[in-house]
């Protein structure tokens, strides 16, 4: 223990003071890596979360951004394996570079468990908030791929997000997982029709409203009039739906 260490009242201090040089992209590599390797001397809560920082952290050097961050994965699964986990968690639910976390933790939890964790941190996230579009954008991407019921419902209400890529993925992960016998055919249908007529979303935005409706062959008869308004270029409406020209 270092004379700081031994005087700070910080139990934490020496892995406070670790983390510090090894997420700094202008030290070493080699520095940044005798950092990590002491760091895992330590088999703390607190030692596992400073570890699981770094995967939160970009470097310029792409290359030796991504030797690191394999290393630091390999570690939290081979050296902490089910102590990794919940440190992950919090990370996941409270930062927004969660990629690399999440690759992680779908090591060490099955895939039940993993779309709970990823629906509810996405949960905890409104689609108007504009701080957190990247952690948002990231969930969504991780779910994309998974298949189970709770995903249509959790995510459904993003299609109003205030990032027009996130409503972009969102539509499309609706027009494929949802058709007419599907549970969430109707709150699916409502949503996407709110899309289409959102007066101040762009012409990208309602065009792909237009093709999910198309798509999942919603019948808008009673919503004619107000449809009406709304067919965005390069689609039609025949009083009853709406298809590409």
């Amino acid at each position: 223990m270092g004379v700081f260490d031994f005087l700070s009242r910080d139990p934490n201090a020496k892995i406070n003071r670790l983390a510090k040089r090894f997420l700094n992209e202008h030290q070493q590599q080699q520095i940044r890596q005798e950092a990590l390797e002491e760091l895992i001397t330590h088999d703390s809560p607190e030692a596992i979360s400073a570890l699981i920082r770094r995967l939160g952290v970009n470097f310029r050097d792409t290359i030796k951004n991504e030797q690191e961050k394999r290393w630091v994965s390999d570690q939290l699964v081979n050296r902490y394996g089910q102590k990794a986990i919940e440190p992950l968690i919090g990370f996941i639910n409270t930062d927004q570079t969660i990629s690399a976390a999440i690759r992680v933790l779908e090591k060490l939890v099955g895939q039940e468990r993993l779309v709970g964790i990823l629906l509810d941190a996405l949960g905890q996230y409104a689609p108007k908030d504009h701080r957190t579009i990247d952690a948002r954008m990231q969930l969504i991407d991780a779910v994309a791929d998974l298949e189970d019921a709770r995903i249509v419902p959790t995510v459904t209400p993003y299609a109003m997000d205030h990032d027009d890529d996130i409503r972009i993925k969102v539509m499309g992960l609706l027009e494929h997982r949802v058709d007419p016998g599907h549970a969430e055919y109707a709150a699916v249908s409502t949503q996407l029709f709110e899309v289409l007529t959102d007066s101040e979303a762009s012409g990208r935005i309602t065009r792909r409203a237009a093709q999910a409706l198309h798509a999942l062959q919603v019948d808008l008869t009673e919503k004619a009039e107000i449809v009406n308004e709304f067919v965005p270029d390069g689609f039609r409406f025949d009083g009853a739906h709406l298809s590409p020209l």
